[in-house]
């Protein structure tokens, strides 16, 4: 069996209900020379049936069931390691993506010699921004890590994985990470990825406690790469700090989301770490 051109990751816990659109549009892709790792993070429901359900029908599917839950880094680190193509995509299984979404971004990472390529991102009926402006400065990629496709070596050589220790922004943490080892993030406007905003996902209930907590080592994280690296330019550094952190921050502070007491604690954070927005 020949290698698959491309790996496409998802890390599956407790998604039975949600992974049908997704499915379909991988086994409708207009590239076929990929291959499925669905790493199952220890589902409670009828997660892996489905998943071997789909296995029936389209043998590039491959199951790596956990024997306990980690979460989704550890899923997606796992998935990388197991990856047999060149290149690679960490996908949700339950959004879904366009049918030429893996072909257009081959193509794109192929043709331009990129590290990472990534399409536009649509939310409902509306693209978010954040593709916009990657497109004048690679630096801004600080979310929607899942509309891309990354180079499988400059990852692994580069030690760009997802944080094992946080249970949500470790996106963020990736993409931080990423953007000061890349020399080349392309785009392209010709595909999509799709992100389906479903009730109880971390990205729309009320954050808990633990979560906010998560959030502040996140921004942790990220002040430490910002201490860490040499930027080209001023401009740089202060991009940097805008998208990657200051821009986060004012996403976790949002006084709809979390309680008065966890608001304080995030704007102590901010105050103890003032010195680091300073040249």
């Amino acid at each position: 069996m020949n290698m698959p051109k491309v790996s496409v990751i998802l890390p599956c816990y407790n998604v039975a209900n949600y992974m049908d659109a997704m499915f379909e549009s991988l086994r409708n892709q207009t590239m076929k020379d990929i291959e499925i790792i669905c790493v199952d993070d220890k589902s409670t429901d009828n997660t892996v049936k489905k998943i071997r359900e789909f296995m029936k029908s389209d043998k590039r599917i491959s199951l790596y069931k956990l024997a306990k839950n980690h979460g989704a880094s550890y899923a997606r680190n796992y998935g990388l390691k197991k990856a047999k193509g060149k290149y690679v995509c960490f996908l949700d299984p339950d959004d879904f993506i366009e049918n030429d979404f893996t072909e257009k971004l081959y193509k794109n990472i192929t043709e331009n010699k990129s590290d990472v390529a990534k399409a536009k991102f649509k939310v409902g009926d509306k693209y978010w921004q954040t593709h916009e402006f990657v497109k004048r400065n690679y630096l801004c990629f600080s979310s929607e890590h899942c509309s891309a496709m990354y180079n499988k070596k400059f990852l692994l050589e580069n030690n760009i994985l997802y944080p094992e220790d946080i249970i949500t922004g470790e996106d963020a943490v990736f993409l931080s990470n990423l953007v000061l080892h890349t020399k080349k993030i392309t785009t392209t406007d010709d595909t999509e990825y799709h992100y389906v905003r479903r009730e109880k996902s971390l990205d729309s209930e009320k954050l808990s406690h633990k979560q906010v907590l998560a959030r502040i080592k996140m921004l942790d994280y990220k002040i430490q790469t910002l201490k860490d690296h040499e930027f080209n330019t001023y401009e740089d550094k202060l991009i940097f700090i805008q998208r990657h952190i200051l821009n986060h921050f004012c996403y976790a502070v949002d006084p709809k989301r979390i309680s008065e007491s966890d608001k304080n604690l995030l704007f102590k954070w901010f105050i103890n770490n003032r010195k680091s927005f300073i040249a």
